[in-house]
This record gives C-alpha cells, structure tokens and sequence, in this order.
C-alpha cells in the first residue's frame, strides 16, 4: 500500500492509503527506485504548489509553466505538466516515456515533491509535479 495525494485544502495535504499492486502502479518513488534513486518526501508545500498551479491550468484550459520560478524561489527545483490522465499511474508513465520529464523525476540532488491534480469545466484532468528541496 503506497500513500496518494488526493485532494489539497490550504497548505494542508490530506492524504488516503490505497491498494496498489506496487508492480503495478507507479508513483514518483517508484519510479525513482527502478533506477536506484532514493525515494523523495512528499511537501505539503511543494503539492500546495502543485494544486494551484493544477487548478489555474484547468481554470484556464491551458498547459503551461506559468509562475514557475516564483513558485520555486530560492529553491532547486522542476516541474511536470500535463493533461489527461485519471490517475497518478498513467500521469507518471507518461511522463517516465518523454525525455525531459523523465529526466526532471530522476534529477539528483531534490529531496522533495508534491503532486496534484484538478479537473476543468469541460472534463478534462490537469496535472502538476513540483519537484525541489
């Protein structure tokens, strides 16, 4: 069973443990274990971050990194975008298959991520990984 973020109130991450096949599923850490990284802590600063940024993309129904470096002062850091995905798996997969974000998710020296989803109006699912310290 593997901790998932699924829902951000303030700067307060609530979080529920589900099933998972970890063979099956894949998160960040998992991810990062595949490929003999240690695991990363989850921030419930970094997954306010993220749901923010999640929640104004699909405000908007646009994919960007908009306010990135004001979100990441002072602080190594990267983010993954995306859209589309149910689930944390499929978002992480998908983002495991594309060069850039694979290599954001195996960057050295962060300790710390957040992760968060919102829906748009029209259905659609926006996805945001802040990864730093």
């Amino acid at each position: 069973m593997r901790p998932t973020l699924i829902k951000i109130t303030g700067l307060f991450a609530t979080c529920a443990v589900i099933a998972a096949t970890p063979a099956l599923a894949l998160d960040v850490n998992a991810f990062r274990a595949q490929h003999k990284l240690p695991p990363l802590s989850v921030s419930p600063m970094l997954a306010a971050a993220a749901y923010s940024h999640a929640s104004d993309m699909a405000s908007r129904r646009s994919l960007d990194h908009n306010g990135f470096r004001q979100r990441m002062a002072g602080s190594m850091g990267a983010e993954n975008v995306a859209y589309g995905c149910a689930d944390e798996d499929c978002v992480t997969r998908m983002w495991a298959k594309s060069a850039g974000h694979r290599r954001n998710m195996l960057m050295k020296g962060i300790t710390s991520y957040g992760i968060a989803s919102a829906t748009s109006a029209d259905g659609r699912t926006y996805w945001v990984l802040e990864l730093g310290n």
